[in-house]
């Protein structure tokens, strides 16, 4: 048996036991049939808009055995999946703007009772900005690294007292300087803010550059200081 990557692993330690699971941009569904393989979830669907991914997605369920708990499906995003056979819903690996599309796409989501867990590969703050926008709690946020960049996994839930806003928000979520991933998701934020302040200082757009360097400074200011 296959082992997951620290992304998919991470994304499969937010979903509930026994969760009917919806994975988006499946690719070989290697999740589910790992979730399924493991006991963990009581059905899936492993989804994907492109017919090669899904060809091998098959395979894999077919190999492993686990054909009567998942099934792949042809799909854009959440427009072949039906409300009523995912509880959990998963888009990993995907860049944030489509992640936004996605959930744009499908109203039925703004249900409390649904859970996204969502790993942008870009536009991380486009996508922190739309899920606050439309009412939905980051209730969960982890970093990690893999085989060189470091990326971010969130548990999102509609419609959450715990919703979060406010100007770090769309940098960092939120993350907290706890663990060493964390550590180098802020450093890297810290990084790009100063390489954006620097060019809006160039373009002589002193009052936004200045807000970034501010942001900045909050985020430096999370990291324990040193003795």
């Amino acid at each position: 048996m296959f082992s997951l990557g620290r992304r998919l692993s991470l994304c499969a330690g937010l979903l509930r036991p026994q969760a009917a699971l919806a994975d988006i941009g499946t690719d070989h569904a290697y999740l589910p049939v790992w979730l399924a393989r493991q006991g963990r979830i009581s059905r899936a669907v492993a989804a994907d808009v492109r017919p090669g991914p899904l060809k091998y997605a098959r395979r894999n369920i077919e190999r492993y055995g686990v054909g009567e708990i998942v099934s792949a499906r042809l799909s854009d995003g959440l427009s072949a999946i039906r409300p009523e056979e995912a509880d959990d819903i998963v888009m990993a690996g995907m860049g944030g703007l489509l992640i936004t599309r996605i959930i744009a796409q499908a109203p039925w989501l703004k249900n409390s009772t649904k859970h996204l867990i969502l790993q942008p590969m870009t536009s991380v703050e486009d996508l922190r900005r739309f899920l606050s926008q439309e009412g939905f709690a980051v209730c969960r946020e982890q970093a990690v690294s893999e085989e060189g960049h470091i990326y971010t996994v969130m548990l999102c839930i509609y419609d959450s007292p715990g919703r979060v806003t406010g100007e770090l928000y769309p940098y960092i979520g939120i993350l907290k300087a706890d663990t060493e991933d964390n550590r180098l998701y802020l450093l890297r934020e810290m990084k790009r803010l100063q390489d954006r302040a620097r060019g809006l200082q160039l373009e002589g757009n002193q009052v936004n550059a200045e807000r970034l360097l501010r942001i900045r400074g909050r985020i430096q200011a999370m990291f324990p200081r040193q003795e």
